[in-house]
């Protein structure tokens, strides 16, 4: 719901825009006397842009400031809501326990989708009953010679129909007013503007909370009024503008009227006077101009702009097509890491004489993000297919596909002189060419960049940790770019160290010691893909797998919870007992069924529920959190073999 969502508002947005660019063309246009037929068909074109969800592509080139850049990745991300999606594994069918209550699954985005339907709703039968209504009023009009209905019903001049249009005349209307509104409504039927204009209306329905759309919609009008009066006029004497205008005067109305009709007097009375007096018919230059106006604007309403990667500097990078990639070594079953040349690694305690990884995009454009507190590494851009290479020498602990990294790799450098150990990320790669346990080498070709995952454009995301700790690749890392490199200050370089000998000591979440002191098995063995491992902001470690996929417990427990809830879905959580002091326990979510009950003893390995994706969830997955003394932590620390 949230990408349906989010994606009509920008087509509205989208929409809104073309409006706002036609309005301003076409009062220019007006103060050179353009025909208003033209302007028409730029309103029209506005109108296909609300509904269209796709336009004329027009690639621009890349900000070169970096804050311009991020936010035009943003827009760039938010235009197209397929990349934000997580690609979820196949679905199988499964009976759940219980249904779950039907206002489980409702968020935010489904209160909005509801609120537009009932404002769509409001309008669309104000409408139909506003036509329906007049059409009864005036069921009794008679036919005239001339092909019109009149009658004591009709208060006004006006057309009424949408395949079959009738032009409808007060009684008594005679003599050349009479001619001038006959030519001035047919001249609507010829046009299709009884058609088009409750199109027009419905697009603007669908659009209500958009004030650019009622504009749009009000000066589609305008035009249309326009342009149907100066085909009245056209070649005709002074005295017959002056009856025609008396005519406009005589049948102005002061409301509105509904949307499948057209009413002579509609509009302001004012305005389209003032515009016939001052009409004249344009010479054939000037029409000429007028019309390629007309028709560059109208194909730059339908344009829909894409940011374009720029280029990388250099020779044409290799693609996996024509690259030519040495032969893949076999993996080993149990991979030794082992740690990569003292030349390679960086210092942490020694600055003067650290040693710095090699770029890893030697032939990145520019680098449109470096690591923040919201942003966990450096982006290099560069052309699809360009050359990523390994930092150090090291051996792959990873080499998959993760729904926001997309196609990654993690290799493990191992351990520095001063006894620190080092890893480095490679994502959103177009593809890869090592496999998990490869020995490799500083240098060496592991992929090529591309936009897979949740990527907004070409470019390697890059991080690096030390003893489990990320920090900023920049410091570490011999970039090329004027301003990529930075130095850390003394007290970020300590501050480092510090977090780093925290977590040699126990402090953090995913220690050997932890690991030693309590073990788990896997609870989803047959698990395809971790979707999200745990973080600050994630308490858990969440396995891709088809829906109905058997959940084990990973240790002798107890069942303290089984039930549903909004958020979580089906979940439920085991107790293990205590372990030197320390109370652990399991807990899992999102379940399509579960086959325990509260008070329930099981046995390692025993089978506790099965795979889902009921609550707040995008797709068949086991949500799986750890809990010491009731505090979350990281479940790669006390489970072997979980990734």
């Amino acid at each position: 719901m949230q990408t349906n969502v989010v994606s009509f508002l920008l087509l509205s947005l989208w929409g809104g825009a073309a409006a706002l660019a036609a309005w301003v063309v076409c009062r220019l246009l007006r103060r050179a006397h353009a025909p208003s037929r033209f302007l028409c068909w730029l309103w029209l074109a506005v109108g296909l842009r609300f509904v269209l969800p796709f336009g004329i592509p027009l690639a621009l080139p890349r900000p070169q400031n970096t804050q311009l850049a991020e936010a035009a990745d943003t827009v760039q991300a938010l235009a197209q809501p397929e990349l934000t999606a997580p690609a979820l594994p196949a679905m199988t069918a499964a009976s759940p326990a219980a249904p779950a209550p039907w206002h489980a699954g409702l968020t935010v985005w489904h209160l909005l989708a509801a609120v537009w339907a009932v404002g769509v709703a409001v309008l669309a039968v104000r409408a139909v009953w506003g036509y329906l209504r007049l059409s009864r009023r005036v069921a009794l009009a008679c036919k005239t010679p001339d092909g019109c209905y009149s009658g004591p019903c009709v208060p006004a001049p006006f057309t009424l129909g949408l395949l079959r249009p009738r032009v409808y005349l007060p009684a008594g209307l005679n003599g050349p007013a009479r001619d001038a509104v006959i030519l001035h409504e047919r001249t609507h039927i010829r046009r299709g503007d009884p058609l088009t204009k409750p199109l027009f209306y419905a697009v603007v329905c669908l659009h209500w909370f958009n004030p650019l759309a009622w504009l749009a919609f009000r000066e589609f009008e305008r035009d249309m009024e326009a342009a149907c009066d100066e085909a009245a006029v056209r070649g005709q004497p002074s005295a017959a503008r002056t009856a025609y205008c008396e005519s406009i005067l005589r049948f102005a109305m002061q409301g509105r009227g509904v949307p499948g009709s057209l009413a002579f007097g509609q509009g302001s009375a004012k305005t389209r006077i003032v515009h016939l007096l001052h009409y004249r018919r344009l010479g054939a230059g000037a029409m000429v101009v007028c019309a390629v106006v007309i028709a560059a604007s109208m194909t730059a309403c339908m344009v829909q702009p894409t940011l374009q990667d720029t280029p990388a500097t250099g020779e044409t990078a290799a693609t996996p097509e024509t690259a030519q990639p040495e032969e893949t070594p076999a993996p080993t079953a149990a991979p030794e890491v082992v740690s990569a040349a003292a030349s390679q690694l960086p210092l942490l305690e020694d600055p003067a004489n650290s040693p710095l990884f090699i770029d890893p995009v030697p032939d990145y454009a520019y680098i449109s993000r470096f690591k923040n507190d919201s942003h966990r590494g450096d982006d290099l851009h560069a052309a699809e297919g360009t050359d990523v290479l390994a930092a150090a020498d090291g051996v792959v602990v990873q080499a998959a596909e993760h729904y926001s990294w997309g196609n990654f790799v993690v290799i493990d450098h191992g351990t520095n002189g001063e006894g620190y150990s080092w890893r480095t990320l490679y994502a959103h790669l177009q593809s890869t060419i090592v496999q998990t346990g490869q020995t490799v080498t500083q240098g060496q070709l592991i992929g090529y960049v591309g936009s897979t995952g949740q990527s907004t454009g070409n470019h390697c995301h890059f991080e690096v940790s030390v003893d489990g700790v990320l920090t900023s690749p920049r410091w570490f890392t011999a970039y090329h770019g004027e301003g990529d490199h930075a130095e850390p200050t003394d007290e970020e370089r300590q501050e480092l160290i510090d977090r780093c000998a925290a977590a040699k000591q126990g402090d953090t979440v995913h220690t050997l010691e932890e690991a030693l002191t309590f073990t788990l098995q896997n609870p989803m063995p047959d698990y395809e893909q971790v979707s999200a491992t745990f973080a600050d902001t994630h308490t858990g470690v969440d396995l891709a797998a088809p829906e109905g996929t058997a959940v084990l417990a990973p240790a002798d427990g107890m069942v303290t919870e089984c039930s549903y809830n909004g958020d979580d879905g089906y979940y439920l959580v085991l107790l293990h007992g205590e372990v030197d002091g320390v109370t652990w326990k399991t807990r899992y979510t999102h379940l399509s069924t579960v086959n325990v009950q509260v008070g329930q003893g099981v046995a390692q390995g025993y089978p506790i529920a099965n795979c889902g994706s009921t609550g707040a969830s995008t797709g068949p997955h086991l949500h799986w959190e750890v809990l010491k003394d009731g505090e979350p932590v990281d479940p790669q620390g006390v489970c072997e073999g979980l990734f």
